[in-house]
């Protein structure tokens, strides 16, 4: 397709329309070009710094022994890489720098789409884990302990990156330089079993990207939500002021949970856009990445928006779910003051014990200084 041509969504010609649509399009698009010089960066930088922090929080000794602590460690990994890679598909970013830095090589943009994907894929699966772990701590608190060991949550970390980078990589076959360009969907649609072929890839890639994670989701996460209002209640018709250690454990339990809802919410809303966009791409024949119809285009970059959005948030989000986790916040921040500060009276010490000892020797006779010699 003339990369210069102008359609909608739909495939039929904008321009039919006296220019009008055609114009709007374009303005949208216009828009949207600038709006990614603010978010690229703000989001990156955001995301990367937030993503440090939760991971220096989860080593903390409060939330070292949680075990979703541990899926949240690996979620942060493959947020930051995922944010680290995404800029290089966009079309700003590629006319910015002159070239496509993914297409210096065959084997070049095949890693990249590789790492791209499992990032992308491994972060979904993370956030799956997550809401299975506290639906097994809030369903089943007596056996969560012995279920959701650190043991078997870090046996199904490493299986996610393994089942995935896999799959990615036998994908990867598709990833090729076109017109200068790296993509991750070359193939010949003329072709039948071409088309099959990368089909059963793009909808095994899709459903483990976005559809299987939010249909568990969105099976789980209501029913965590009800499990909790009902410990809620039942609390509240407990009699006497003062809490019993299972009932403090409990409410922390619950307090962890809401922060991972958050996460869960924020997951399902944001990203299923994005498997719908790969979908679509399939189905219209266009390479997702690649040079698009007006119409088709501003649905990519809405969605990339999105997604990116979905990879920078979950700092904030455990900011604003967790009392714990602004705790552990406030305590970083204290605790880098008090070192500044005892860093700075270490050396005012230092130097007042060397100019002290300095005036003082200058009292004392050359031969109680240097040692007596005589023998």
């Amino acid at each position: 397709m003339d990369k210069n041509s102008t359609y909608n969504i739909s495939g039929f010609n904008a321009s039919d329309e006296s220019g009008t649509f055609s114009s709007d399009v374009n303005r949208v698009l216009e828009v949207l070009h600038y709006t990614n010089y603010f978010f690229l960066p703000t989001f990156l930088v955001l995301g990367l710094v937030g993503n440090c922090l939760s991971i220096i929080i989860m080593i903390r000794p409060k939330f070292k022994n949680i075990t979703s602590s541990m899926i949240l460690m690996a979620l942060s990994v493959s947020d930051s890489v995922l944010l680290l890679t995404q800029p290089f598909n966009k079309r700003f970013i590629i006319q910015l720098i002159g070239t496509d830095l993914r297409a210096l090589s065959d084997v070049g943009c095949k890693i990249f789409f590789v790492i791209f994907k499992t990032s992308k894929m491994t972060s979904s699966w993370l956030v799956v884990a997550m809401c299975v772990e506290r639906f097994v701590a809030v369903w089943f608190p007596l056996k969560a302990k012995f279920i959701c060991t650190r043991k078997v949550v870090r046996a199904g970390i490493i299986s996610i990156y393994v089942f995935i980078g896999t799959y990615t990589s036998i994908w990867s076959y598709a990833s090729k330089i076109k017109n200068g360009i790296c993509h991750p969907d070359v193939y010949n649609a003329s072709n039948p079993d071409e088309v099959e072929q990368f089909g059963r890839f793009l909808l095994g890639g899709v459903n483990l990207y976005s559809f299987i994670p939010i249909i568990i989701l969105c099976i789980l996460t209501p029913l965590i939500i009800f499990k909790l209002s009902q410990l809620t209640r039942k609390r509240r018709r407990l009699t006497g002021k003062h809490k019993t250690v299972d009932q403090k454990q409990q409410a922390e339990s619950n307090r962890t949970t809401m922060m991972l809802l958050g996460v869960m919410i924020a997951y399902i809303v944001l990203i299923a856009p994005v498997g719908s966009l790969h979908l679509s791409a399939f189905i219209l024949r266009k390479n997702a990445f690649g040079v698009q119809n007006s119409g088709f285009q501003i649905y990519t970059e809405v969605t990339q928006i999105t997604e990116q959005i979905n990879y920078a948030i979950n700092f904030f989000l455990y900011v604003v779910t967790s009392r714990n986790f602004q705790h552990e916040l406030k305590n970083i921040f204290r605790c880098d003051l008090g070192l500044k500060q005892s860093l700075t009276s270490s050396i005012k010490r230092r130097f007042t014990s060397v100019t002290t000892t300095k005036e003082s020797s200058s009292d004392v006779p050359l031969d109680e200084k240097c040692g007596s010699n005589k023998i």
